[in-house]
């Protein structure tokens, strides 16, 4: 039997509660690398290269990934 919505029950499984901290944290480094680089730009300070400004927020990712997998992985039974 097939689902009558396919894209409702794609959100129903990416909406948790782990899902929703580990968006809340990428959006946050995110922002947070945007506003460096635009007050950096407009200051004088430092040239950015806006090429390279997503790299924090996959740092960020990755250490969230592998953390749950090794958590996962050394889960007492």
């Amino acid at each position: 039997m097939r689902p009558k919505n396919k894209t409702a029950t794609l959100l129903s499984k990416i909406n948790t509660t782990q899902n929703k901290i580990v968006m809340k944290t990428m959006f946050l480094c995110l922002f947070l690398s945007i506003s460096f680089a635009f007050i950096s730009e407009k200051t004088g300070w430092l040239e950015i290269d806006w090429k390279i400004i997503f790299i924090p927020a996959l740092l960020v990712l990755q250490i969230i990934i592998i953390g749950t997998a090794l958590k996962n992985r050394y889960k007492k039974h």
